[in-house]
């Protein structure tokens, strides 16, 4: 058992291994943890498990319901405890979305017979770099080359996409007066931050202390207020929680337009 895994999680994933096995003999060949986990900052209750399965064949309908069996039945089992990844081959391993077939993935717990989970250049580099082997050749020696120059743009395209919907659509402005959609707009935002001025990638908690270092102190307790609902201190910094949602605006208004005005240092 790593050291990197919980043992709580590593109950998960032991049960989840061996039910694919009883299952769907020869299927599994590798099986690889990224995000979180292998950062080093999983958080009970926030962080999913990310992985990547890799199979010996594309899935067929009958291995899609047996898996479909093997998810339900972990999420019963372990309610809490949501994977989320994608049943890949061998040679997908690396390539960008366009360049692999759709395939059954996980998100959140749920199967999904066919499409696409967190197929990016992030989620290449750590595995590369940081990846957990639970099956398979040890991630360090796959043959995973990360162009830094697209993981960068494709970055930028995601910020200036995804993340600035939280300034400009109605719904998902509102996720901002909870406790969940603080830390996971503050946090993300500055993930994307550490990275554009540092060139590597860290966890949330980590780009969020370093953010306390390089940010204005005008938004220092906003980016502690992220930190301890991910870290599960109470209590809040804020008396209002509309008066932190308003802040929270306001600070991702600032990162968006720093990194987009100077995509290499992101302000300061």
């Amino acid at each position: 058992m790593s050291t990197a895994i919980p043992q709580a999680v590593q109950q998960v994933l032991d049960e989840y291994i061996a039910l694919v096995q009883a299952s769907i003999p020869e299927l599994l060949t590798a099986l690889y943890l990224h995000g979180s986990l292998a950062l080093g900052a999983f958080n009970p209750g926030l962080s999913d498990i990310d992985l990547i399965s890799v199979v010996s064949r594309p899935c067929s309908a009958s291995d899609i319901e047996r898996l479909r069996v093997v998810h339900e039945t972990l999420n019963q089992r372990y309610p809490h405890a949501h994977l989320s990844g994608g049943y890949l081959q061998a040679y997908d391993l690396g390539k960008p979305e366009a360049g692999i077939l759709p395939h059954p993935h996980i998100q959140d717990g749920v199967l999904h017979a066919s499409g696409y989970h967190d197929i990016n250049p992030v989620t290449w580099w750590v595995l590369k770099h940081h990846g957990i082997t639970l099956l398979g050749p040890p991630a360090q020696l796959l043959d995973i080359q990360v162009d830094w120059d697209e993981l960068i743009a494709s970055m930028h395209l995601n910020m200036n996409s995804y993340w600035a919907s939280f300034t400009s659509n109605p719904g998902r402005m509102a996720w901002l007066t909870s406790d969940y959609g603080i830390q996971w707009t503050v946090l993300g935002v500055l993930r994307q931050f550490y990275t554009f001025r540092e060139r590597s990638i860290t966890s949330k908690t980590a780009a969020g202390q370093y953010a306390l270092e390089h940010t204005p102190r005008q938004w220092h307790r906003l980016i502690h207020e992220a930190i301890n609902i991910r870290t599960g201190l109470q209590p809040s910094l804020y008396r209002f929680r509309i008066m932190r949602a308003l802040d929270a605006y306001r600070f991702l208004v600032f990162i968006i337009s720093a990194c987009r005005s100077d995509p290499g240092q992101g302000g300061s």
